[in-house]
């Protein structure tokens, strides 16, 4: 008997989220210990760092509907689908989602860089926290998605 390899996989994606929310803390760690010196990294200027800001506020809240997209994508069931194969479709949409969820915060970094200012960061922090907990793997979720389904008695 095959032994069955969601419980396994289910929790190494529960330590990438994890390892992905420790991540959004290291950020705001490096964004305060910065904040403390004088300007910006990167310094772009003001009419085009507005322009930026616009842009990453945009992408941030578009990473939402690129989640759910990719979840369309991926998680579409076949009725020869073995259970293995379900495990796996629920893997690569788990990775790619919570992926997806650290970029907004990623965006504000470089924003926060650009612009020396923290206000720049936290609002796209915030859009990745809440994309985190969307993105955060369940498993009564993966329980219940990765059933295959029951084949008829005509074969297909």
């Amino acid at each position: 008997m095959e032994r069955d390899s969601l419980p396994g996989v289910f929790r190494v994606h529960q330590i990438l989220a994890a390892a992905l929310a420790a991540a959004l803390l290291v950020y705001v760690v490096v964004v305060e210990v910065l904040s403390r010196r004088a300007g910006a990294i990167w310094p772009i200027p003001e009419h085009l760092l507005a322009n930026l800001r616009f842009i990453f506020v945009f992408l941030a809240f578009a990473v939402y509907f690129l989640m759910r997209f990719a979840q369309q994508r991926l998680l579409v069931k076949k009725p020869a689908d073995s259970r293995q194969v379900l495990v796996a479709k629920l893997s690569l949409n788990s990775a790619v989602s919570l992926a997806l969820a650290e970029m907004p915060a990623v965006l504000g970094l470089v924003l926060f860089l650009a612009s020396g200012n923290s206000r720049d960061f936290y609002p796209l922090l915030v859009i990745s926290l809440i994309l985190l907990y969307v993105a955060f793997p369940r498993y009564t979720f993966w329980e219940v998605w990765a059933q295959p389904r029951p084949q008829s008695p005509g074969g297909g």
